[in-house]
């Protein structure tokens, strides 16, 4: 083999090579996941859409005060009201209501299809003077999605 036919294949060869990685770069957004970025800008978006309608009283006793976006966590941010603040026990609260709360996350529709596209879920809870009751977190594996 010439010179000349060596430096053709290796030109080649590059030419494929480069003309793989081009079509790779472009069909490669269509079946990678999305990245961290697109993500949190995602969670962004679904937490000011629905802090535009809070603070809300959920029930007589809980108040949805705002939600928060930490990575690829969307965290509801919660407050109790009198009088079940007043009576709780908040050193045992998580202990007492942890799974119950868990339990909510997975199994509402919204956040279950969240959890599927791998975005996590958290549940804050505060008493009326700012007394951390505690945080439920959820990701796709405590749920079975």
């Amino acid at each position: 083999m010439s010179h000349l036919s060596k430096a053709a294949a290796v030109v080649g060869g590059l030419v494929i090579l480069f003309a793989l990685g081009l079509i790779g770069y472009v069909v490669a957004p269509y079946f990678v996941d999305d990245s961290a970025a697109e993500r949190t800008a995602f969670l962004d978006k679904v937490s000011a859409q629905i802090n535009a309608d809070l603070p809300s009283q959920v029930d007589q006793s809980t108040r949805l005060e705002s939600t928060t976006v930490d990575g690829d966590m969307l965290q509801f941010n919660y407050t109790l009201m009198p009088p079940l603040s007043d009576t709780l026990d908040a050193d045992n609260f998580m202990a007492r209501y942890g799974d119950g709360i868990r339990q909510i996350i997975c199994e509402k529709g919204r956040l279950r299809r969240m959890l599927q596209e791998d975005y996590r879920v958290a549940y804050q809870y505060r008493q009326t003077d700012g007394t951390a009751l505690g945080t439920v977190e959820v990701e796709r594996a405590d749920c079975g999605v």
